[in-house]
């Protein structure tokens, strides 16, 4: 999501607001459907906080009718700990995190078949930033040996109940991970803490690179392409250009936007990825394979997560209503019909509420009082059509029951 992290009133947990931000070109490796690609969601206002119209209970059920196998919840950092520990200017002494709702929503999804994936992500709390900023601007320069252990906290007490997670959200946008000019060598290090930290507490715990926004805008974001360039060390050539350490993942989460075209249309500059320009995506990852920079675990090429998508219901940036529909099923099928990508994720089940500072920002298949936007029969459409080619949610998932919250 183009987004700024935000401050709620009196929440441990919260959603992100967003802000601003033919035929499909398929890599070559992409020829053959990617049977058992999952149908992912997310909707944190929703699923985490349960402010919206429709309850966790029945979003799950209505997720589940269009096929949904895999939630996607942003973990704010800062939101973790209580206000008065997260809004400090030093570290406390003790840390009391509380993932009660998470925990709740895992027990909740995994009783209907779904899994949870957590993105570890800022604001960072006020003490663990280079300006001792308050959170609401706590995206300068996060702590990276602070976030590692965090990331442990994490990992450790999810231990059995998640099995996937990414590391930061959007780091090439300004207002998630700044300043600019610095974003890529400040997430290597988050990337690198991160990394180590979950696969030390849970080795069996999938762990994603990236979460990028999808291209260039002057001043608040750097294009994914130039950006991994960047995290990895090497130039336009892919050729390494620095002593940087050589980064492994689990696969590359990446948010495919395009909010103004068709999703074949191929969006000019060649370090953009939308979804109609995956190939370019692909194709980087190779080169930095190849280069020896960043590898998938286990080898072969690293598979890929689309981990937000979506088109505008309301507001200055909707499409009519029978193009949005249609686009969201071509944009699924070129998900699908690309090998590489495992997971295509919608972002948002309801809309925001119109009073919130997020209301602009509404790609939600549902209005904010439940009613279905016809992008929600699309999905279900599109999901019973392809049904023998994607995940389908099952019975319910045994898992350990959650530990207490953990103080440290």
């Amino acid at each position: 999501m183009f987004a700024v992290p935000f401050r709620p009133a009196r929440v441990l947990l919260v959603a992100a607001a967003a802000a601003l931000l033919g035929s499909s070109l398929l890599a070559p490796d992409s020829s053959r459907a990617a049977r058992g690609m999952e149908l992912a969601l997310q909707d944190d206002g929703t699923f985490v906080i349960g402010k919206k119209a429709v309850s966790r209970t029945r979003g799950l059920e209505l997720a589940r009718a269009i096929g949904v196998t895999r939630l996607r919840v942003n973990l704010l950092w800062a939101y973790t700990m209580p206000t008065s520990q997260y809004n400090a200017r030093n570290e406390p002494a003790t840390i009391n995190y509380n993932f009660t709702q998470i925990d709740q929503l895992i027990d909740l999804a995994a009783a209907r078949g779904i899994r949870v994936h957590l993105s570890l992500t800022g604001p960072a709390p006020r003490w663990a930033t280079a300006r001792k900023s308050p959170p609401k601007q706590a995206w300068y320069k996060p702590n990276a040996r602070e976030f590692g252990q965090f990331a442990a906290v994490v990992a450790e007490h999810f231990q059995g109940r998640v099995d996937r997670y990414s590391i930061w959200n959007e780091p090439n946008w300004k207002t998630w991970l700044g300043p600019l000019n610095s974003a890529a060598g400040l997430y290597r290090s988050l990337y690198t803490r991160g990394y180590a930290a979950i696969k030390g507490a849970d080795s069996r715990a999938k762990v994603l690179i990236g979460e990028t926004s999808p291209f260039q805008r002057p001043g608040l974001s750097t294009a994914p392409l130039a950006f991994l360039r960047k995290v990895t060390c090497v130039n336009k050539r892919y050729r390494r250009a620095g002593s940087c350490p050589k980064l492994k993942a689990d696969g590359y989460a990446h948010h495919p936007y395009d909010f103004n075209h068709a999703p074949g249309f191929q969006y000019p500059g060649p370090d953009n990825v939308t979804i109609g320009t995956l190939r370019r995506l692909t194709l980087a990852l190779d080169r930095l394979s190849r280069a020896g920079v960043l590898r998938h675990n286990g080898g072969g090429r690293m598979p890929i997560y689309l981990t937000e998508y979506g088109y505008f219901a309301t507001g200055h940036r909707a499409l009519p209503v029978k193009q949005r529909t249609k686009y969201l099923k071509q944009a699924y099928s070129i998900a699908l019909g690309n090998s590489r990508v495992k997971s295509q994720l919608q972002y948002l089940l309801v809309a925001p509420p119109p009073n919130s500072s997020s209301a602009f920002f509404n790609l939600a298949l549902l209005n904010p009082r439940g009613g279905k936007y016809p992008q929600y029969g699309a999905l279900q459409s599109w999901f019973r059509g392809h049904r023998g080619k994607v995940k389908r949610p099952g019975g319910g998932i045994a898992l350990p029951a959650a530990p207490p919250n953990p103080s440290t």
